[in-house]
């Protein structure tokens, strides 16, 4: 099958019997093999010839014969089927050839016999510039997405601050509880007071009906009706029916004291100086969000009882929430959240205290830093903390914490008692003490 055309043709031609043996290489194929195999190739074989890629080829032939259709084999998938070498055409430098594959049956007309023709083309250079395109594409892709990620941060930070001056103090706590929760709970429990009448009722009925059964002699009668009341549980029913319908209304309940403690809470949103109750607000804070996190174990302590404090409340309730769910979102597991509230002569002490993971000592001095935050992306933008030291701020006191890694954190606000000209704002930028991470008192 000496063919002085296709020895011109830039692609390599083999062709493999259906004993898997090579019958004809033109010269772009022998032109590439190893000087030592080119005169015996022909008449061995391919198996022989390359035993490393006799595996996949083989499979690749034996779909051929079986299916009588072309084969194909891009170099994305496998880029170096033969180990041939290839030239740049400018440098002049060789590399490996990157090499696209075709398996097309092929009938020889003098013989008839049945051949697999394996076409192998060069596809070096265009490798090479989609690899460079593909290079460049995720270059642009990776400095788009770096972008992305900045407009999105910078984004949700604006929402953030947006949000920091609209929200109540319950803000993120009310995201997790059932919207438009009141009315649903009113119907609920009105329709449970009148199915515990209607239960009272029906079992009434059921124990009369008993009653004058039993009175009558007729025993087909006492058996038939004691059937009934067996096949339908109703000695069961009877037993279980009131502490299902109890259970319930005090599940209910629960609810209500949940819902009524929120909007308590939350009732002061507007911007203004007064007295707060500490003591209320704390337990009711401590409710709230032991509702949403479940793990620790919170305890509150305010002396003197009932303690109210001269304050913008909205942002103080809001320091208050955020720093008390950085408490409690640091429990994974088990532990102790604790908010005490003292009034020492003139001075305010707030201490938070957590049994959580505690803060790595090079982050203790970034914890106030607006978006600063240890959280994954997504999970925490780090304005909390940030927010609570600006309210502790404009009310001219200070924060302070400490924290042990793997013991737990505590954080301290003080606060001066303050008159309503002294919590006028001022221009001096000395007025207020600075929060700080110095030193409290020890875990």
């Amino acid at each position: 099958m000496d063919n002085p055309l296709l020895n011109k043709l830039p692609i390599g031609i083999c062709l493999v019997n259906q004993d898997y043996i090579i019958t004809h290489l033109n010269a772009f194929f022998l032109d590439r093999m190893a000087s030592e195999l080119r005169d015996e190739a022909i008449g061995k074989p391919i198996g022989d010839v390359f035993p490393e890629q006799i595996k996949f080829l083989k499979r690749r032939i034996k779909s051929v014969f079986v299916l009588k259709h072309p084969s194909f084999s891009y170099w994305e998938q496998r880029p170096h089927i033969f180990p041939f070498k290839s030239s740049r055409p400018i440098t002049g430098e060789e590399t490996q050839m990157v090499q696209n594959m075709e398996i097309v049956p092929h009938k020889d007309p003098d013989t008839g016999q049945l051949c697999a023709c394996i076409l192998i083309q060069d596809v070096t250079a265009q490798a090479s510039y989609f690899k460079a395109q593909a290079q460049l594409a995720e270059e642009l892709k990776a400095e788009h997405e770096a972008q992305r990620k900045l407009i999105r941060k910078l984004d949700r930070a604006q929402a953030q601050l947006i949000q920091a001056e609209k929200m109540a103090s319950t803000g993120q706590l009310a995201a997790g509880i059932a919207h438009e929760i009141n009315n649903p709970m009113g119907f609920i429990t009105a329709n449970l007071n009148t199915l515990e009448q209607y239960a009272k009722h029906l079992l009434d009925a059921c124990q009369a009906s008993r009653d004058l059964v039993e009175i009558h002699s007729d025993t087909e009668l006492q058996q038939q009706f004691n059937q009934i009341i067996q096949s339908n549980h109703v000695d069961l029913v009877s037993e279980d029916i009131a502490p299902l319908i109890e259970e319930s209304k005090d599940g209910l309940k629960r609810v209500r004291e949940i819902v009524s403690t929120l909007r308590s809470f939350a009732e002061d949103t507007q911007t203004g100086w007064g007295l707060l109750n500490l003591d209320e607000t704390a337990n009711q804070l401590v409710q709230l969000i032991g509702v949403q996190y479940k793990a620790p174990t919170y305890k509150v302590q305010c002396e003197p009882p009932n303690l109210k404090w001269y304050c913008e409340s909205a942002s103080l309730k809001q320091a208050l929430t955020n720093v008390l769910m950085n408490a409690a979102q640091s429990i994974t597991d088990k532990g102790l959240v604790m908010l005490s509230i003292q009034q020492r002569g003139a001075m305010l002490h707030i201490k938070i205290l957590d049994t959580g993971c505690g803060i790595n000592e090079k982050h203790l001095g970034r914890i106030f830093e607006p978006f600063f935050t240890t959280r994954p992306e997504g999970q925490g933008q780090g304005l909390g903390l940030s927010v609570a030291y600006t309210a502790i701020e404009n009310h001219k006191g200070k924060m302070v914490a400490n924290s042990k890694p793997g013991k737990g954190t505590v954080i301290e606000i003080l606060l001066p008692a303050l008159s309503e000209k002294q919590a006028e704002p001022q221009d001096d930028e000395n007025s207020s003490l600075a929060a700080s991470t110095q030193q409290p008192e020890s875990l």
